[in-house]
């Protein structure tokens, strides 16, 4: 089955008790992320299934991690991201002179 943009959705459930976090991805985005990190660190994320189309190439997927690996974070402030644009700016300037 092929997804469209819109159905290309990502959910994270996890389990205040056993703190794992189940993923389920329909986005090419999100499963190229998680498959790299299911490489890097075997023992902390590892894909459970996946669904594939009628050639083979996989459209969704479901990956299991450990719920201290959900962050949620504050937007970065506008003044700091002004500051780290003239610092980017500067570095360029830099190195191109």
């Amino acid at each position: 089955m092929t997804y469209t943009r819109a159905e290309q959705e990502t959910s994270i459930v996890w389990d205040e008790e056993v703190k794992v976090a189940n993923i389920y991805t329909a986005s090419p985005i999100s499963m190229r992320k998680l498959d790299k990190l299911c490489e890097a660190c075997p023992d902390e994320y590892r894909q459970t299934w996946t669904e594939t189309d009628k050639n083979g190439r996989v459209t969704a997927a479901k990956y299991e991690v450990a719920a201290k690996y959900v962050k949620f974070a504050k937007p970065a402030s506008e003044a700091r991201k002004e500051a780290g644009r003239r610092v980017a700016a500067a570095m360029l300037k830099k190195r191109n002179s």
